[in-house]
């Protein structure tokens, strides 16, 4: 199986070859049904492989697949909630770019800059103590709050 394949495209794969084999009369238990199918599975997978097949009498075709199929799942959220963190941490907390044209410089007052980018000058070490101190809030175009 190629990384990136679906589990359920897989698994119609291994069924279509164990209904040919079938087909012309080869046996093929289920639990070499069930190896074959954890043998084949890609290397994102490796960490499922010793829990599906150790520690069990017998393995059951149905069983392993749901837990294969659970587990494609899970490492599917699992990247989608990576994703749409990496992109609130790249935006603002209501998931809107912020731009500096909205906002007003803290150091003099003047909208379409921040006071880290204020054209009066560079911000002195007592002032920015002294601005450290004071909050201010602000309004993007839709009154939401930046």
């Amino acid at each position: 199986m190629d990384e990136g394949t679906k589990i359920s495209d897989h698994l119609s794969t291994l069924n279509n070859i164990v209904y040919e084999l079938e087909s012309i009369e080869v046996k093929i238990d289920d639990e070499d049904k069930v190896l074959r199918l954890i043998l084949s599975l890609p290397p994102s997978y490796v960490h499922l492989k010793p829990v599906l097949m150790y520690g069990k009498e017998s393995l059951s075709f149905e069983e392993v697949s749901a837990k294969i199929i659970s587990e494609e799942r899970r490492m599917k959220n699992d990247e989608s909630n990576s994703l749409r963190s990496m992109l609130l941490s790249r935006s603002g907390a209501n998931g809107k770019k912020i731009h500096a044209k909205n906002m007003s410089c803290w150091k003099c007052g003047m909208f379409g800059h921040l006071k880290r980018n204020c054209p009066s000058g560079a911000v002195s070490e007592k002032e920015s103590e002294a601005s450290s101190s004071n909050v201010s809030l602000v309004l993007g175009d839709d009154d939401d709050l930046i």
